[in-house]
């Protein structure tokens, strides 16, 4: 299973992030970031992965997902 995040590159980007830094919209721990606008993620089955965008003040803004695969 796999997510594709559909954006304007110039504007957002995607951050993998722990459920901590989710919870905060930080990214103080492990992450991956990923900018090229049309991102294929591959999800591991029956785990839980989450996701926000780092540009300031999109995360407080609902820029970020949870997902369980």
């Amino acid at each position: 299973m796999h997510m594709v995040f559909k954006y304007n590159p110039s504007m957002h980007n995607v951050v993998q992030v722990g459920e901590g830094d989710y919870n905060s919209c930080t990214v103080s721990g492990p992450s991956r970031t990923y900018t090229s606008g049309n991102d294929h993620i591959q999800l591991v089955h029956g785990g839980k992965a989450f996701f926000l965008c780092s540009v300031p003040g999109h995360c407080q803004k609902g820029m970020k997902i949870a997902v369980t695969a």
